[in-house]
C-alpha cells in the first residue's frame, strides 16, 4: 500500500503480514522504512516465548474454572522460567522433549509432568492459531512411562472403624457422610437438606463449592457425570433423619457455607480428637473400596462416584484389586512360613 500523509503531518504506510494489516507511522518515509525493516526482522525472529505465554494465559484463564487455573499457574511459571529469553520460533520438539525428560529425571510425579506438557501444548496451539509459529513442537511428545504416581491409599479397616464411631466428634458427621457417599469435599459442603429425597433414600449432587482465597463460591458440575443421585445406605440415612432440618447440611456457625480456613480448623480438630491423619479424598477412596467389595459393577460405580470417564473408575478398581492381591500374598506367605 502506498505512502499517505495524515492530517497531523505524519506519514503512514500499511502492509499485509500473515493475513493481517499492519500500519507504520513516521515523520518521513525513511523513518517508516526503518520501522518496517525492524518489524520484519522481529517477525522473522519471532515473539519471545514469555510474551506468547502471557497472551495465552490472559485469554485462556478467562474461560476456565478457578481450580483449573490453580493447577495451571505453577506449571506456567515453571515453563516460562525454562523457555524465557527464547523466541517462540526457535523452540523445537527436541527442546520440549528435553524439558519433559529433565522433569522425569528429577522424580516429578506423573500428574505434574502431564500438566506441564498439557500447558505447553496449549500455549503452542495458541501460537499456531495466531500465526506465531507454523508447527506445534509438542504434537508428538509424550510423557515418559513408569513415572511415580501420587496415589493416596484408602484408610485402613481400623481407621474406618474410628470414623464410624466418631460421628459425635467435631466434624465427625461430615467424615461419616463422605465415607458412605463418596462425595468430593466441595459437593458435600454445598448440600442442602432439600437435596435429600427422604422417601427414596437418595441425595442429589447438583452443585459444588470452590474457593477463591478463603471465600466460598458455588459452581455447577463441570461434566454431566458430576450431576448424579447417590443411594443413601440405611446407617447414614438414620443419622441424616436425626439431624433433618432446613438449609445446609454442613453449615458454619452462622449457617452459611464453610469458608476454606474454617474447614481447615474443623478438620484439624477432628484429626486431633480421633487420632486420624486421613483426608477427605481418602474417605472418597474408602467409599470406592466399599463399592468394590460389595461387588458393584464398574459402570454403576462410575455413576455413583461421578467420574467423567469409566477409565478413571477402572483405574481405581484395578488399584484396589492389586492392593488386595498383595495382602493376600502376604497372608499366604506368613502362613506358609510357620509350617
Amino acid at each position: 500500500m502506498g505512502l499517505k500523509k495524515r492530517k497531523d503531518g505524519r506519514y503512514c504506510r500499511q502492509i499485509r503480514v500473515n493475513g493481517k494489516v499492519v500500519s507504520f507511522y513516521g515523520k518521513s518515509e525513511r523513518e517508516i522504512n526503518r520501522k518496517m525493516l525492524e518489524y520484519r526482522e522481529a517477525e522473522e525472529k519471532g515473539k519471545p516465548f514469555e510474551v506468547v505465554a502471557d497472551e495465552w494465559a490472559a485469554e485462556h484463564f478467562e474461560n476456565i474454572e478457578h481450580n483449573t487455573i490453580r493447577q495451571y499457574k505453577p506449571a506456567l511459571e515453571q515453563i516460562v522460567n525454562r523457555f524465557s529469553g527464547m523466541s517462540i520460533k526457535d523452540i523445537q520438539s527436541k527442546d520440549v522433549s528435553n524439558f519433559i525428560q529433565s522433569m522425569a529425571a528429577k522424580g516429578y510425579a506423573q500428574k505434574t509432568v502431564r500438566t506441564r506438557l498439557l500447558v505447553l501444548n496449549l500455549i503452542f496451539k495458541y501460537a499456531v492459531i495466531n500465526n506465531y509459529v507454523s508447527v506445534n513442537p509438542c504434537q508428538y511428545i509424550s510423557i515418559p512411562k513408569n513415572l511415580p504416581k501420587t496415589k493416596r491409599d484408602a484408610p485402613t479397616l481400623e481407621e474406618i472403624e474410628i470414623v464410624k464411631n466418631s460421628i459425635d466428634k467435631t466434624f465427625g458427621f461430615y467424615a461419616y457422610f463422605v465415607l458412605y457417599t463418596g462425595m468430593r469435599r466441595g459437593e458435600a459442603l454445598a448440600l442442602n437438606y432439600s437435596d435429600v429425597d427422604f422417601t427414596n433414600k437418595t441425595v442429589s449432587v447438583n452443585k459444588s463449592v470452590y474457593y477463591v482465597g478463603n471465600f466460598p463460591h458455588i459452581k455447577q458440575p463441570k461434566t454431566e457425570a458430576g450431576t448424579r443421585h447417590i443411594v443413601i445406605p440405611d446407617c447414614l440415612f438414620s443419622e441424616l433423619t436425626k439431624r433433618k432440618t432446613s438449609g445446609l447440611i454442613f453449615p458454619n456457625k452462622d449457617g452459611e457455607i464453610i469458608k476454606s480456613g474454617e474447614f481447615t480448623i474443623l478438620w484439624r480438630k477432628y484429626q486431633a480428637e480421633t487420632g486420624l491423619s486421613i483426608t477427605s479424598h481418602q474417605l472418597r477412596h474408602a467409599y470406592a473400596t466399599i463399592l468394590f467389595e460389595a461387588g458393584i459393577d464398574v459402570k454403576d460405580a462410575q455413576e455413583l462416584l461421578g467420574h467423567s470417564t469409566i477409565q478413571v473408575t477402572r483405574d481405581i478398581y484395578t488399584h484396589i484389586s492389586k492392593a488386595r492381591a498383595i495382602k493376600t500374598a502376604d497372608k499366604l506367605n506368613s502362613f506358609l512360613s510357620q509350617k
